[in-house]
């Protein structure tokens, strides 16, 4: 990777983490209205915000390993690939202790994508809401270490 690859990269995962911030910001929100229609509301913007988390680790997994397995599975697979150090490639994107909000939180985007009648508990929305509280707070830093940490391993210089 080259300095104007990675500055790009930085310049999308940036894009990325604002759009999956806002989509969290919005979830609380809604969540807090207290209402079933906003309780849907609030399930919608997080799975929103999953499915771009989703695609952020897309990007640097393509950009890297130049490849993601198209199979069945390959949703909680590229949770803990980017979870993974690879030496001389790249460093990892998320901690160890972020694993599990993250499959969390995939899991219920699958459930709220893929139920055909669902009728959701405002507590169990809570404990999502948690968790993506626990990865909104920490997914800007989180890039901008990655870009950085790229950056120092792979000897370049980015513009600030």
């Amino acid at each position: 990777m080259d300095a104007l690859e990675l500055q790009t990269l930085a310049s999308e995962l940036a894009d990325d983490v604002s759009v999956a911030v806002a989509a969290f910001d919005l979830a609380e929100r809604r969540y807090g209205e207290g209402t079933p229609a906003a309780y849907d509301s609030a399930a919608h913007h997080l799975s929103r915000a999953f499915n771009v988390i989703e695609q952020l680790a897309l990007r640097i997994a393509r950009a890297f390993e130049n490849s993601v397995d198209d199979e069945k599975g390959w949703h909680s697979e590229l949770i803990r690939r980017l979870s993974l150090r690879i030496p001389g490639v790249r460093p990892p994107l998320f901690p160890e202790d972020l694993r599990q909000p993250l499959q969390d939180l995939r899991a219920f985007r699958h459930v709220f994508v893929h139920a055909y009648d669902l009728t959701l508990d405002p507590e169990k929305l809570a404990l999502v809401l948690k968790y993506g509280r626990a990865v909104r707070e920490r997914l800007p830093g989180l890039a901008a270490d990655f870009v950085a940490a790229v950056a120092r391993e792979q000897g370049l210089d980015l513009p600030h």
